[in-house]
């Protein structure tokens, strides 16, 4: 049975199991995603058919090409970009694409997976430079099926992967943080240099993670210290870690 499961190791010390996507997800996402493209290429054409009447059947299959190839290229880029990994496919079936280290994706990641779209497409029905050519996406399925993280031709290329939307849970946390257990009044923010380094870390990173990620680090990092501290648990986890590293960088000013 092949296993769908992958763990990502963060780089900050928290390690993660994603869901892989299946290859029949994908193609159900793929599929909606087709119907959207060519709903997109089939308005622009009828727009372009009322605006520019008599412009021949030659001027007409330019048109259609440019179109074509603007919307090929461009959907899964923009969607891709703007959503943070999902195309409104991956979007309704709930996967997303993300680094093979976990992180979101950037706009040069998204050009260079979809790239090479025409590559993991091949073989294609019809001329290649058509159109009407519908790929058939073999290579992509062979590339699927053999590579661990179920890898198209494109991801292999931008160091990506397909997931699901949730991961399923955390493997491991990193080193446990030593409860402190004094007497009297709490007077100050009493850090070690490694808590200090892990809290300045989370702060500098904490905008480039994707905002689900974000908060289930920040939600284990952070427990430790409303126990410590006696935090209100209503606090939100992002806050409790960005208060303290301000707190111990004020104390140590």
């Amino acid at each position: 049975m092949i296993s769908t499961g992958m763990v990502v190791e963060s780089p900050e010390g928290v390690s993660f199991t994603y869901e892989l996507a299946s290859l029949s997800n994908r193609a159900l996402a793929y599929g909606v995603d087709l119907l959207l493209r060519i709903a997109i290429v089939f308005g622009v054409l009828v727009l372009i058919g009322v605006l520019a009447l008599g412009t021949g059947i030659q001027g007409t299959l330019g048109l259609l090409f440019i179109v074509h190839f603007l919307v090929e290229w461009g959907y899964y880029v923009l969607f891709e970009w703007i959503w943070d990994g999902q195309s409104p496919g991956k979007k309704l079936f709930e996967l997303r694409v993300v680094k093979v280290g976990g992180q979101p994706i950037g706009f040069f990641d998204s050009v260079l997976r979809n790239f090479l779209r025409a590559a993991d497409g091949l073989p294609m029905i019809g001329a290649f430079n058509s159109p009407f050519a519908l790929p058939v996406y073999g290579a992509a399925v062979v590339s699927v099926l053999f590579t661990k993280r179920f890898q198209r031709l494109g991801d292999l290329a931008a160091g990506t992967m397909v997931v699901h939307e949730q991961p399923t849970g955390f493997i491991s946390v990193a080193p446990q943080l030593e409860t402190l257990r004094g007497e009297g009044e709490l007077r100050g923010i009493a850090l070690s240099n490694r808590e200090a380094q892990l809290l300045q870390e989370f702060v500098l990173r904490k905008d480039r993670l994707h905002p689900e990620r974000r908060q289930q680090l920040a939600d284990i990092l952070a427990e430790p210290y409303r126990q410590r501290y006696i935090i209100d648990g209503a606090l939100d986890s992002s806050q409790v870690l960005v208060h303290l590293h301000n707190s111990a960088a004020g104390d140590r000013a």
